[in-house]
């Protein structure tokens, strides 16, 4: 029984690395989530820059190629934030990848556990009835000792009597 819940314990620790392991790509996939958030954000600011700046020229004067440029670096931002988020798309899909296997970790390691602690209890409970065997053993030894003690006293007893 030692052996099986010693086999079953090192299952249960590969079970929870796994678990970690889960753990610690969805932390990574997270904090790189956070980071594209913040270049989506950077980016909207960058386009409403080039935006005012674009817009801002009917104030003054200024040439076609200068607009066209204008245009350009708008159309550029807009291609760089339409490409950070299908980023952000595939880092959520990701995420939602990982929190899946990392339940599906989480459920294994919470099976093997409960299955480990019905053996320890197990184990525990057949030392316990050996024990108690052998308390009760030790008992009717102990009990039958002193029968044959008091039945030789008793014959003494009578002997002396009779005599």
């Amino acid at each position: 029984m030692r052996q099986r819940i010693q086999r079953f314990d090192r299952i249960l620790k590969l079970r929870e690395n796994d678990r970690r392991t889960e753990q610690i790509t969805l932390a990574e996939e997270r904090r790189e989530e956070e980071t594209v958030l913040r270049r989506i954000d950077s980016l909207g600011v960058e386009k409403k820059r080039a935006i005012e700046d674009f817009f801002g020229g009917a104030e003054k004067i200024v040439s076609p190629q200068v607009l066209w440029f204008q245009r350009q670096s708008i159309d550029v931002i807009e291609k760089r934030l339409g490409e950070t988020r299908e980023n952000l798309s595939d880092v959520r899909r990701r995420i939602t990848g990982t929190e899946e296997r990392l339940l599906e970790r989480h459920r294994d390691a919470r099976m093997m556990e409960s299955y480990l602690d019905r053996l320890k209890t197990d184990a525990r409970k057949e030392l316990m009835d050996i024990e108690q065997s052998e308390l009760d053993d030790i008992a009717v030894t102990r009990f039958n000792h002193g029968l044959a003690r008091s039945s030789r006293r008793g014959v003494r007893v009578q002997k002396e009597a009779s005599r």
